[in-house]
């Protein structure tokens, strides 16, 4: 990883500017070796268009070049986090409630209904009932289509 790349940093401006613009900060990843910055952007209502992410682009490039947080060549690319989205923090599946989720803790891939968060984990509905899967064994998650 680049040493001089504060990620902390870059993420509290990204959600900063998203957020003034009336949007929410989903997520975000840097890959390293391809120097790309890739932005999830959603809202409470309605979908992302393709010009709240070319808005969201030009606004989050110049202030990340006005702050100085990416002081090289790289890519950025912002986009919705899409329908079958990937749940990684705890704020992902509260969003989640009510959605079709599949859970795979590598033992085993749960698939059913979110119904729920709790401090540690959150609880499924699936055809064997509810279960309670914490936080610490999911592997991957992610919203199902139906």
């Amino acid at each position: 990883m680049d040493r001089d790349l504060d990620l902390e940093g870059i993420s509290r401006t990204i959600r900063e500017v998203i957020e003034d613009m009336g949007l929410r900060f989903y997520d975000f990843d840097y890959n390293d070796v391809s120097r790309t910055l890739r932005v999830y952007i959603d809202k409470e209502k309605g979908g992302v268009t393709i010009g709240d992410c070319q808005k969201a682009s030009n606004t989050i490039s110049r202030k990340l070049d006005e702050d100085d947080l990416m002081n090289f060549p790289y890519t950025l690319e912002v986009s919705s986090p899409g329908v079958e989205r990937i749940l990684k923090k705890p704020e992902h599946y509260a969003w989640a409630v009510g959605n079709l989720v599949e859970i795979d803790t590598g033992r085993e891939k749960i698939r059913g209904y979110l119904r729920g968060t709790k401090k540690n984990g959150v609880v499924v509905s699936s055809g064997n009932g509810e279960k309670i899967i914490h936080y610490a064994s999911i592997k991957r998650a992610n919203v199902i289509e139906e």
